[in-house]
C-alpha cells in the first residue's frame, strides 16, 4: 500500500472505520447484510442469514454453540453510533496457501458513494499484509460495475466466473433417463479424486479463490454425517467408478427449509454427454417426494449452463472471482 493510501486509511479510521466487534456489532451487521443483499438471497442465502441471526441472538454463547461455522472478523464503518458498512476478512483454506478471503462487503444504500467501501478494502489489505498474507481473494456480482471498478483499481484481477443457477420448486419434475455410467457412492478416501477432478476443471487462481481442497469432499465420514444430522440435512454423493473419474455429483438436501444444492462436475468441462449423465445421476438421487427448489453453481463458460437451463434452471446471478497478489 502506498503512503498516500495508508494516510487515507488513517484519516477515515478516525471518522468511522474500526475493527468488527462481534458481540457489539453482529445484530446491526446482520440487518445491514439483509438490506444490502436483499435481492440476491435465495434459499441458501436465507439459511446463512438465519445462522447469522442465531449467532447474534446467542451473544457471548455463539462461539461455544456455533464456533467455527461463520467468520466473525473484519471491519465496520460507523456513523453516529450506527453501523453502515461492513467487510469480513478471514484466512483462506487451506491455511498454507497464504491467502485471505474478503466477503460481505456492503454499505447501506443511504451512505454509498462516500468512499466507505474503499476505506474498508484498504483496511483489509493493510491487515492482510500485516499478517503476512500473500494474496487476497473475493467474489462480486459480475454486473456490479461500481464494485468491480473499485476492486480493479485496488489491484484485483478477475480469474473466473461462476453462474449461480436456481430451479424453482413449482416446476414439474423433469423426465430423465436412468444413469448409464458405472457410478459408486463416494467414500471419505475419495476426497483426493474429487479435488483432483475439480482442480482439472477450474483455472488455478479461480480454484484458490473458491478454496478448493480435499477436505470439502469427505463424503460419508462420521463427522460429516453427524453435522448433517444436527442440521436436518441429507447428502448423497457419487463418483464415476474409474481410476481417473471424469464425473462426480453430490446432492445435499435441507429437510427443514426444503431445498437441494447440487455440486456437479465433468471433465472436460465442455463434455455435454458427460454433463447430461451427471444430471441424470443427480435427479436419480432426489426422492420423488422432495421435488423442491434446486441451487447449483457452475462455471459460466462451460456446457453446464445450457444443459441445466434445458431442465428449467434460471440464472440467479453471475459471480466473478477476483485475485490480488500481495507478495
Amino acid at each position: 500500500m502506498t503512503t498516500a493510501s495508508a494516510s487515507a486509511t488513517q484519516r477515515v479510521a478516525v471518522t468511522g472505520l474500526r475493527p468488527l466487534d462481534p458481540r457489539r456489532d453482529l445484530p446491526e451487521v446482520v440487518q445491514l447484510i439483509e438490506v444490502g443483499f436483499r435481492e440476491e438471497l435465495d434459499p441458501l442465502g436465507l439459511k446463512m442469514l438465519e445462522r447469522l441471526r442465531r449467532q447474534a441472538s446467542y451473544g457471548g454463547w455463539s462461539q461455544l454453540l456455533w464456533g467455527g461455522t461463520l467468520n466473525l472478523e473484519g471491519f465496520v464503518w460507523e456513523e453516529r453510533g450506527r453501523v453502515v458498512g461492513n467487510l469480513s476478512l478471514r484466512q483462506a483454506a487451506p491455511g498454507w496457501s497464504g491467502g485471505r478471503i474478503i466477503g460481505n462487503v456492503v454499505v447501506h444504500p443511504d451512505y454509498r458513494g462516500r468512499g466507505i467501501a474503499r476505506a474498508l478494502m484498504e483496511a483489509a489489505e493493510q491487515a492482510a499484509r500485516t499478517e503476512g498474507a500473500r494474496w487476497l481473494g473475493l467474489e462480486v456480482r459480475s454486473d456490479n460495475a461500481v464494485a468491480r471498478t473499485l476492486y480493479t483499481h485496488l489491484g484485483f484481477q478477475p480469474v473466473g466466473e461462476v453462474a449461480h443457477l436456481l430451479r424453482p420448486g413449482d416446476l414439474p419434475w423433469p423426465d430423465y433417463a436412468a444413469p448409464r455410467s458405472i457410478w459408486r457412492r463416494s467414500r471419505p478416501e475419495d476426497r483426493l479424486l474429487w479435488a483432483g477432478l475439480v482442480e482439472k476443471t477450474l483455472p488455478r487462481l479461480q480454484a484458490q479463490v473458491l478454496e478448493v481442497r480435499p477436505e470439502l469432499y469427505l463424503f460419508g465420514s462420521f463427522e460429516r454425517k453427524l453435522e448433517l444430522w444436527l442440521s436436518h440435512e441429507r447428502e448423497s454423493a457419487w463418483i464415476q467408478a474409474s481410476l481417473e473419474p471424469r464425473l462426480a455429483v453430490s446432492v445435499q438436501s435441507d429437510l427443514k427449509r426444503r431445498f437441494h444444492v447440487w455440486d456437479v462436475w465433468v471433465f472436460p468441462p465442455q463434455d455435454e454427454v458427460g454433463a447430461r449423465e451427471a444430471v441424470a445421476r443427480a435427479l436419480a438421487s432426489v426422492p420423488r417426494q422432495r421435488h423442491w427448489p434446486i441451487i447449483t453453481f457452475v462455471n459460466s463458460d462451460t456446457v453446464w449452463v445450457s444443459v441445466l437451463q434445458g431442465l428449467g434452471f434460471v440464472q440467479h446471478r453471475l459471480l466473478t472471482q477476483m485475485y490480488h497478489a500481495l507478495a
